[in-house]
């Protein structure tokens, strides 16, 4: 196709659209300068269309082929791969039994959806994230009561090595009266104290899922669901992975298909904004990438929480890595592996975001993160060649343009 004809189509498209060049134009806190951006992203990515067989397109082929192989090494019977930006997607791939409809548990991968909700009602003035548990539960008393939310959201509050504890995993009782129970029969462990170590668990983030259940006036799976499922266009995530109850495992019991992680992940990749509802401010966003550890010793920390022999950095609900190849500074990367083998990652610094999904057994990640960082670097190498082609536009209206 000539330049001229290739113009002459994209005249066509426009014209042929006046309708949604009319909801474009008229839609609230659109100003000049941003309709230019969006005019020109859409001209973009016609000509990309109209004139692709004459550019070098990113392949995510080898990500494939290291997730298929990974699979067969694992003997697992099926996976999904996604990968996508703020604007949309560029991966969305099922291998073996799994389809789109394929739900499963995601362990760890719970405890960023939960910190998007305590961060949510933070980002509300719902809650202060400094401030003593005992001005939320008072039954928390002592050095127990001095604890934050924020501390109990890194893994920094005097809990921890604490995951499979009977109180977090008892269905047959309330999370408030799981939380009471702690309250009553917990005390920290080992001398550590808030504040002075990380000491990776989960009793912890039981507590706080408490505090956003008062402070949010919901219940806790009611309140994710409609504050942030529902603006998302969400429906298969949950915290019943292990079945029917009301003590929510917030550190570790939710469910999720492949593509409803990724509406959650798309939103923190656009700065908050998801389904063109606002769900978290930008600054909110940017605090959950924020390293709590710092300094602090390492008291407990589990398999695999340093990739690539980096420090052990945990943000706010997951784990901070740089991003590949990156200098010093760049944003970083916010990850949340399960111990089942769930990925969910999003790169600040490429605005790009993923979920490697698989349930494997006791210690698969010994086996998926050395694959997993394989495929990190392969789709930092796609990325990086640039004119990556799109299958689905999720989000036309730029993050920039456009507040729901």
């Amino acid at each position: 196709m000539s330049r001229h004809s290739s113009m002459a189509y994209l005249v066509n498209e426009i014209a042929s659209k006046p309708l949604w060049l009319g909801n474009v134009l008229t839609a609230q806190k659109i100003e000049v300068n941003n309709m230019a951006k969006l005019l020109t992203a859409f001209i973009a990515a016609l000509a990309a269309h109209t004139s692709g067989s004459l550019a070098q397109t990113c392949s995510f082929a080898p990500v494939e082929a290291r997730f298929s192989q990974l699979l067969a090494d694992a003997q697992l019977p099926g996976g999904a791969v996604l990968i996508g930006s703020p604007s949309g997607i560029y991966l969305e791939r099922y291998f073996g039994s799994y389809n789109a409809a394929t739900r499963i548990p995601i362990a760890s991968a719970s405890k960023l959806l939960s910190g998007v909700r305590l961060m949510q009602l933070a980002d509300r003035a719902q809650l202060n994230l400094d401030a003593p548990l005992s001005s939320y539960l008072p039954q928390f008393t002592g050095l127990k009561g001095t604890m934050t939310v924020r501390q109990m959201f890194s893994h920094t509050s005097g809990y921890g090595d604490d995951s499979g504890d009977p109180v977090v995993f008892d269905r047959s009782i309330t999370l408030a009266q799981a939380v009471d129970t702690i309250a009553a029969s917990y005390p920290l462990q080992n001398g550590w104290i808030p504040g002075g170590q990380f000491a990776y668990g989960g009793v912890s983030m039981h507590i706080a899922g408490r505090v956003a259940e008062l402070q949010g006036n919901s219940d806790w799976q009611s309140g994710w669901l409609s504050q942030i499922a529902a603006p998302l266009g969400i429906t298969t995530i949950n915290w019943q992975a292990f079945g029917a109850t009301l003590n929510y495992g917030i550190a570790g019991s939710a469910q999720s298909n492949l593509r409803d992680y990724g509406c959650l992940l798309q939103m923190l990749a656009s700065r908050g904004v998801g389904n063109g509802r606002r769900v978290l401010s930008a600054a909110a966003v940017a605090e959950m990438t924020l390293d709590n550890v710092g300094a602090l010793p390492i008291a407990y920390a589990p398999p695999g929480a340093s990739i690539a022999n980096t420090p052990v950095k945990y943000g706010f609900g997951g784990w901070v890595q740089p991003s590949f190849n990156a200098p010093a500074g760049a944003p970083p990367l916010l990850h949340s592996l399960g111990a089942f083998g769930y990925f969910p990652w999003v790169d600040f610094r490429r605005n790009i975001f993923g979920v490697f999904m698989i349930r494997g057994g006791a210690g698969i990640n010994s086996t998926a993160l050395p694959a997993y960082l394989d495929m990190l670097s392969a789709v930092e190498t796609a990325i990086s060649v640039g004119n990556c082609l799109q299958s689905e536009i999720t989000d036309p209206i730029l993050v920039d343009t456009f507040e729901g």
